[in-house]
């Protein structure tokens, strides 16, 4: 990572919009789009329609604006003005309609349906554009032969998008529980200095948010069972406003799905995955579930006699009912807890410890480093000095806590620049609560050789640096920071002629290289170079570190990480690991599950929140309160799944997927030598640099020589 300023060939994104400059910019892009689709449609007749004259005008326009359209959404997730927010909102509204508009075109689609029936000798990724248009425009209503089902189906796609803005803003908005710190005991240190300190009514408490990190590290360390089952259940309940928003979703989808001629919502987005069929799907998730079921009923009597042993030890009737009661049961909220108990109980793996030598700032250096070496790049912090240069009306970002990055090609492959990467990683109010990684400009090439380069961002939650110490990250922040590095890598290497295929395309396929780039964290000589212990970093992190310590005769920790602690990490890679990857198969199955009823019937009849629960219950062999008086609706988990709501609606099912497939590629290509220039170097240019111009399981196959496969995953989980 260097921090010598060199000036990137194009500015990055101006952050400098409000709320009319956002509408005012959607509607005059939406405009001169309308405008350019009039022209073509007056002056262009289906025979002589070619796709240099309709589809090439209209990509040309998309690669244009698509930057525009995608950073005006982006502010619905980030902004803290709730006015901007608004706008978003609205701008988000406005395009959708406008699409769904231009794909009921039936002059337009006359056009495309020419250029595509015509059979031109397209390059490869111009023909994949031209066949994903065409396809757009039947998949969205032109498919449909009658008049009123068309518009029903116009109809269902603006309340689905109405609906969606709804679900996401009662996701961001912002909510918790006051506790005492003695409810909180057990919380790391760190995390409990981070939270707001109560007054008048809620003096000597603290508000815990509902957020990631906090209410991850709750979960995983406070003591008390009855302060997790608080935390977890008013988690569970915190949307309650998304239970009717849900329902109404699948019913819509489901209808529309039938106005297409689908037996289901599931059966009609599958089919545009890489996994192609329903059938593949659930049979994958099926077998899984029954393969790991008895290596996970194990793990569960290990964690319960963990449980069993740690409340005699506390004697007092934890939660609800006694303590024979208690004890007999495993909890959803207990998971997290006796998780990292047993590998500090079977590993000696010190999560608290183990969190002191990765701080953000050099955990992050870190990482970019390890990317750097693999994938021949490098990364340039932008000061706000450095962004000066590019004039004083740019603004560099949307909030104070957002870092910078200038990215580029290393000297070895040329030194060009390749794009802008921005870091919005704390928590604040009615940001997006989850971590993700946004495109906010994707990149094209121009028929001259020219670039439009890209700039993403990676939003996360984690805890914020406190006055006296840096924000300290536990192995999983450190885990999922890796994987959001790793779309970000995606989007800088991707190379496309058409913007809307920068970075992924389908949705199946898309997690799969950040997915696999994860297996840097468990790599030893990684974990030993990334790490050091805080204390090292700075004087006053020094004095806070010997504040906090018992006694002073305690010796300063070495500057990096013992190999003892880094063998005792490694051996806690798979523990628990059953259980874990079968709480993943009930996200899949429930995901599955409302999106392919098989009468329409059977979809009116869902309650959503107790087949929620029953999944979770019957796959995971963990219990809510339903057996102890709460019945089958005592959460309401499915208001707050994020994914489902989304673009991962019958696809959540990508990440165990991912998963299997990623092993398959790190085992074949990189455990021999995890730091191999060569074959990351081969992996950038084989799966990252094509982005979405190709399909994904193309793009695998060509890797790795043939089909990729679950056998290495499925090996890591002792199933074969």
């Amino acid at each position: 990572m260097a921090n010598i300023f060199k000036r990137p060939p194009q500015a990055p994104p101006n952050f400098n919009h409000t709320p009319a400059s956002v509408l005012a910019g959607t509607r005059s892009i939406l405009e001169n789009t309308r405008k350019l689709q009039d022209e073509i449609v007056a002056n262009i007749r289906p025979e002589d329609a070619t796709f240099n004259n309709v589809l090439l005008p209209l990509a040309e326009d998309e690669n244009h604006t698509i930057a525009t359209r995608k950073l005006f959404k982006f502010f619905s997730s980030t902004s803290p003005s709730e006015e901007l927010r608004d706008a978003s909102n609205l701008h988000e509204a406005l395009v959708s309609d406008f699409d769904s508009q231009t794909l009921m075109r039936e002059d337009l689609f006359q056009l495309v349906d020419a250029v595509f029936h015509r059979k031109e000798n397209l390059d490869a990724e111009s023909q994949f554009y031209l066949d994903q248009t065409y396809r757009a425009f039947l998949d969205n209503g032109l498919g449909i032969g009658d008049g009123n089902d068309r518009r029903r189906f116009t109809e269902i796609q603006t309340e689905l998008r109405e609906l969606r803005v709804a679900y996401l803003k009662s996701l961001n908005k912002t909510s918790g529980i006051w506790l005492t710190t003695q409810e909180l005991d057990g919380l790391p240190k760190d995390s409990l200095a981070s939270l707001k300190v109560g007054i008048e009514e809620n003096a000597g408490k603290v508000w815990l948010p509902y957020k990631k990190p906090h209410f991850e590290h709750a979960i995983r360390f406070v003591r008390s069972g009855t302060t997790r089952q608080q935390i977890y259940i008013g988690h569970d309940n915190r949307c309650l406003d998304n239970v009717p928003r849900l329902k109404r979703t699948i019913l819509l989808r489901d209808e529309a799905a039938r106005l297409r001629g689908y037996p289901n919502h599931a059966e009609a987005k599958i089919e545009q995955n890489m996994s192609k069929s329903t059938e593949f799907v659930n049979d994958f998730i099926n077998d899984l579930r029954e393969g790991l079921t008895p290596i996970a009923k194990i793990e569960l009597d290990k964690l319960m006699s963990l449980k069993r042993a740690d409340i005699e030890n506390m004697h007092i009737a934890d939660t609800t009912g006694t303590d024979s009661e208690e004890i007999a049961r495993f909890y959803h909220w207990d998971y997290g807890y006796y998780s990292n108990l047993d590998k500090v109980q079977t590993h000696s793996f010190n999560e608290k410890k183990f969190s002191e030598y990765f701080s953000l700032q050099t955990s992050l250096a870190g990482m970019m480093s390890t990317f750097s070496h693999l994938f021949g790049l490098q990364f340039c912090e932008i000061s706000s000095q450095d962004f000066a240069e590019f004039g004083r009306d740019h603004v560099m970002t949307w909030h104070p806590d957002v870092t910078v990055f200038s990215v580029w090609e290393d000297v070895s492959n040329g030194g060009d620049f390749l794009g802008y990467l921005y870091l919005d990683l704390f928590p604040r109010d009615h940001k997006y609560n989850h971590a993700g990684h946004y495109n906010l400009r994707p990149g094209f090439t121009t028929p001259s050789g020219d670039r439009q380069y890209p700039a993403s961002a990676l939003v996360m939650n984690l805890l914020k640096p406190l006055p006296n110490q840096p924000s300290l990250l536990k192995h999983n922040d450190a885990r999922s920071l890796f994987h959001e590095l790793g779309h970000a890598i995606h989007s800088q290497a991707t190379r496309a002629r058409y913007a809307v295929f920068h970075g992924t395309y389908a949705r199946d396929f898309g997690e799969i290289p950040s997915i696999m780039l994860e297996n840097w964290w468990w790599t030893p000589s990684v974990i030993k170079d990334l790490s050091c212990h805080y204390s090292y970093l700075s004087d006053a992190y020094l004095k806070n570190w010997k504040e906090a310590q018992p006694e002073s005769t305690i010796k300063r920790p070495p500057q990096k990480l013992d190999d003892e602690t880094i063998l005792n990490l490694m051996k806690s890679q798979h523990s628990n690991t059953a259980l874990a990857t079968l709480k993943q198969c009930h996200l899949a199955k429930f995901d599955m599950t409302i999106h392919s009823p098989t009468t329409r019937e059977e979809v009116e009849g869902m309650n959503l929140s107790e087949l929620w629960n029953k999944i979770n219950s019957e796959v995971t062999m963990m219990e809510g309160t339903e057996n102890v008086g709460g019945g089958w609706e005592w959460g309401h988990g499915s208001a707050r799944f994020r994914a489902v709501i989304g673009s991962y609606d019958a696809t959540y099912y990508a990440y165990p997927l991912g998963k299997a497939y990623a092993q398959d590629l790190f085992v074949s290509a990189f455990a021999k030598d995890p730091m191999s220039r060569e074959a990351g170097m081969r992996f950038r240019r084989a799966v990252l640099e094509p982005g979405g111009t190709r399909n994904g399981m193309d793009l695998l196959t060509s890797f790795l020589g043939r089909k990729p496969d679950t056998v290495a995953r499925y090996k890591e989980l002792s199933l074969i």
